[in-house]
């Protein structure tokens, strides 16, 4: 963890003590860092811990990202799909926004903006249905591709606004989504047993 901690003093029954402390042995970890994963995906659940969704199927996800491309035609940001449950990456998609829309929505921060536009998308497909570890883009057709989406100018409306409100109503239509019956993960190879590791 990256910020600032604090020492606190809990008192817990001896019996949630110990089995806090056979599901550390088990993934060989501190009780601490497993206490600490216990209150953020409850956090998490609850709205308060970082960037996540659940899924109309009670699915709980977790979304890192990273600065992925910056250049003349795109600026891209990678999402890392977590599932917290099962301590797994489930999916790996990059999400960008072409220069024409940057350039016509008048952009000055791309990264954050495309940042932003990113996770929005996520939270939109999510709502609409989808479990976000299971996308597939056909905008860029081929196994390499899978988990690609460049967002251009004819798909989009005018101003920054206008697009997240169309996202937040549930109004705006994405042509080349659909949802595979597996994660990704699943479809790159991971065998099922392996997510209950």
């Amino acid at each position: 963890m990256s910020e600032k901690t604090s020492n606190v003093s809990i008192r817990i029954p001896e019996e949630y003590r110990k089995r806090l402390q056979l599901q550390a042995d088990k993934k060989g970890i501190s009780f601490n860092a497993h206490l600490l994963r216990v209150l953020e995906i409850h956090l998490m659940n609850s709205g308060f811990g970082p960037t996540s969704c659940t899924s109309n199927s009670g699915r709980l996800f977790q979304i890192r990202s990273e600065p992925y491309l910056d250049n003349v035609d795109e600026t891209t940001w990678a999402y890392f799909i977590d599932e917290p449950k099962y301590e797994k990456e489930r999916a790996y998609y990059l999400i960008g926004i072409g220069r024409t829309i940057l350039r016509d929505w008048q952009v000055k921060d791309k990264a954050t903006v495309s940042k932003e536009v990113g996770l929005a998308l996520l939270n939109y497909y999510n709502r609409k249905g989808f479990d976000i570890d299971r996308l597939v883009w056909n905008q860029y057709p081929g196994p390499d591709n899978d988990g690609r989406r460049v967002l251009q100018v004819a798909e989009v409306p005018e101003t920054l606004e206008e697009f997240l409100d169309l996202l937040m109503a549930d109004k705006w239509v994405d042509k080349f989504v659909t949802q595979d019956e597996r994660s990704q993960d699943m479809r790159r190879g991971r065998p099922e047993s392996a997510l209950y590791r």
